[in-house]
């Protein structure tokens, strides 16, 4: 089932934007067959920079936003056109007044830390209008810590926990160290040191976040994190890639909380995943059922983007099988592979197209 939402003039231009960009990209689809995780690798970066010359990225330590914060003190990364959010040239895509979160997926404690993010992915966003966050928070602990748990609603607490701040049985975070506060106290940094680039406006009068300004996105993890804020406030749209993982091994069925009401409507949901993603011991065939339980399949059924083209029939579970790996375990080498490789920037040229219809596409 398409969805039909009558074009505002602002978005009919946003919509005339990104098919000039899908366009211009069309006939570059990466064919090589690297099946490497993800590289920070400079010579990428500089490579990815180079196509996208007018945005500027940098990273702030969340200590330095709020001195509460001690811990997971790595840097939070920003991206931001300033040719369209601050000098609005015309030539260019318009400034989309959004906020793109994007929350990283679980970083195993004592692992080395450091990069950008999907800096390649966040490079599109920027130029496609959206202000850019790659956040940072508490994410030594999986979330498949909770799959044999007997309480049907323990992935929603872990989740709170560290959305929200507060305990599970699995975890305890501070207030000060939880999504919320982070990125409160980001954007209200930001503000004040650099006002031309309107960060305050991701933010209520009062001090809240202003949810429905925002473009809720994540790996992994993090995009487990996205859909469950989602539920629970009305954002733009969600974006999760290698997610969402919350299946019951106890239980033998999704997440309680995937089938709560929900305050996005369903059609600003949007998945990209991998056939032979196993990390975290969640296979694709329950990931699909997770998907199924939050009623994406209403929009269409599964779309094979190595298959079809954009629009991908406008449905809001998009799949890969690039590159193909061998699996020989939930954690192997080509697990891991397939759970990163939607946005890896080494395959940029190949998902420009697929990233622009995640970040663009009519939603209700």
């Amino acid at each position: 089932m398409n969805l039909q939402h009558p074009l505002t003039e602002v978005s009919l231009v946003k919509t005339i934007f990104a098919t000039v960009l899908l366009l211009a990209t069309l006939a570059r689809a990466d064919d090589t067959t690297n099946s490497t995780l993800p590289s920070t690798n400079e010579n990428i970066q500089a490579q990815i920079k180079l196509e996208h010359p007018n945005v500027t990225s940098f990273s702030i330590l969340p200590s330095v936003t709020d001195p509460a914060i001690k811990n997971f003190d790595n840097p939070h990364w920003m991206y931001v056109n300033r040719d369209i959010v601050v000098e609005h040239k015309t030539d260019l895509a318009q400034d989309r007044h959004e906020l793109y979160l994007f929350i990283p997926g679980t970083h195993e404690k004592d692992s080395p830390r450091g990069g950008k993010g999907p800096f390649a992915f966040c490079d599109v966003a920027a130029d496609l209008g959206y202000h850019v966050i790659v956040l940072q928070y508490p994410d030594e602990m999986p979330a498949s810590v909770c799959g044999n748990d007997s309480d049907p609603n323990a992935f929603e607490k872990f989740r709170m926990a560290i959305i929200q701040g507060g305990d599970s049985k699995h975890i305890s975070v501070e207030r000060s160290d939880s999504i919320e506060n982070r990125l409160i106290k980001l954007l209200q940094h930001l503000q004040t040191i650099r006002p031309k680039e309107n960060w305050g406006q991701f933010l209520n009068q009062d001090g809240t976040i202003k949810w429905e300004a925002i473009a809720v996105g994540g790996q992994s993890q993090g995009g487990g994190h996205a859909a469950l804020i989602a539920i629970k406030h009305r954002v733009e749209r969600v974006i999760c890639t290698g997610a969402p993982k919350d299946y019951s091994h106890k239980f033998n069925r999704p997440a309680a909380y995937y089938r709560e009401e929900s305050a996005t409507p369903k059609g600003c949901f949007f998945a990209f995943n991998h056939h032979q993603d196993y990390t975290g011991g969640t296979s694709p065939e329950q990931l699909l059922k997770n998907l199924k339980a939050l009623e994406l399949d209403a929009f269409g059924s599964p779309v094979d983007v190595d298959i079809e083209a954009f629009p991908y029939h406008h449905a809001r579970i998009l799949m890969t099988s690039y590159p193909v790996v061998n699996v020989t375990g939930s954690q192997s080498e080509g697990s891991l592979t397939a759970h990163f490789s939607m946005l890896n920037p080494k395959s940029a040229d190949r998902w420009k197209q697929v990233w622009t219809y995640l970040l663009t596409e009519t939603t209700p």
